[in-house]
């Protein structure tokens, strides 16, 4: 990654928000990974965006965004949309590696 520079990371408000009531309120698998999405969001100091007030859900959010950044997730739905909207995704393959397309 260095060979690139330093990827600037960012989320927005709403997916931390998403991230925080599934530590709180979740069960299991879902509880731990948000709890550890928290952890690397303050540990790394990852700029957090704020959307507008009258912005209810992160996917929409995501989907504005989907032409300026590259977004990273895991979810199929965002995957497939922001790619037959001409945007980048990057996502885990075979639980090891990262792939944009």
């Amino acid at each position: 990654m260095t060979r690139f520079g330093k990827p600037e990371l960012y989320t927005i408000d709403l997916v931390v928000k998403e991230l925080e009531r599934h530590a709180a309120e979740g069960k299991g698998k879902t509880k731990r990974a948000a709890k550890l999405a928290l952890t690397f969001i303050e540990k790394k100091n990852i700029e957090i965006i704020e959307t507008k007030k009258r912005a209810k859900k992160a996917d929409d959010e995501l989907f504005k965004r989907g032409n300026k950044f590259v977004i990273c997730t895991l979810d199929r739905d965002i995957i497939t949309h922001v790619k037959e909207n001409g945007g980048k995704v990057i996502f885990l393959r075979q639980m090891k590696y990262l792939e944009m397309v």
